[in-house]
């Protein structure tokens, strides 16, 4: 009798065994899946926040203004900005809210069209940009007429342009072209071609047709 029970205890174990070892592959599964689900999620999650990031908010361009040389300077901005608001001196930080000023208005203008005589958020031209742009940010008053606003102020060299310099061009056989600076070579512009934009100093364009600057005296 006690063979008996013996051997009958070891067969139920033994037919218990596949199932137990079938129980623990399919959790072993199930959790491995989970890991891999979670490990997808947050890949996607980290893709869409940075998308995300570089297509909205005030360091953001429009779809047909994302040149690889806008893009990247307006990314070596962004990245700026962080660090000096982060750990900056009190000169830096001026600089930059200065900076974030006129990202304020050029967002605030950002995608209208070009229009010659315009100045309106339903058309608008260079000059006029320039005077919007400084009546929002710096409560001035400028001229109607680039070469007028560029009489205001005093030429100052390219290497030492500051946030609010106005950027005087001259394209070929065309009018007088004035912009706004905001930083590393990047420019407030009403484009003929795109609307108003963000436009840089290092564009082969620009670079061509850039004649000088002015700095004009903001506290009067």
């Amino acid at each position: 009798m006690r063979k008996k029970g013996f051997f009958t205890s070891v067969l139920m174990l033994l037919a218990m065994v596949p199932g137990n070892l079938h129980a623990k592959a399919k959790a072993k599964k199930i959790t491995k899946n989970k890991t891999s689900l979670a490990h997808k999620g947050t890949k996607h999650s980290t893709k869409k926040r940075t998308s995300s990031a570089s297509s909205s908010g005030m360091y953001s361009t429009t779809k047909n203004n994302r040149s690889p040389i806008v893009t990247k300077k307006m990314n070596e901005l962004r990245k700026y900005h962080e660090k000096v608001l982060h750990s900056g001196t009190p000169a830096q930080k001026k600089k930059v809210f200065a900076q974030k000023k006129l990202l304020a208005s050029y967002n605030n203008w950002k995608g209208t069209k070009y229009a010659w005589g315009g100045d309106s958020k339903r058309g608008i031209d260079c000059s006029a940009l320039t005077r919007r742009v400084y009546r929002e940010v710096y409560h001035k008053e400028l001229p109607r007429v680039s070469t007028q606003q560029v009489k205001l102020g005093r030429k100052v060299a390219t290497k030492n342009l500051q946030p609010g310099d106005i950027l005087f061009f001259k394209p070929g056989g065309r009018t007088n072209h004035t912009t706004v600076y905001v930083g590393n070579s990047l420019f407030i512009n009403a484009s003929s071609s795109k609307g108003v934009v963000m436009s840089s100093l290092k564009s082969p364009y620009w670079k061509k047709y850039y004649k000088y600057s002015v700095r004009i005296n903001k506290n009067t």
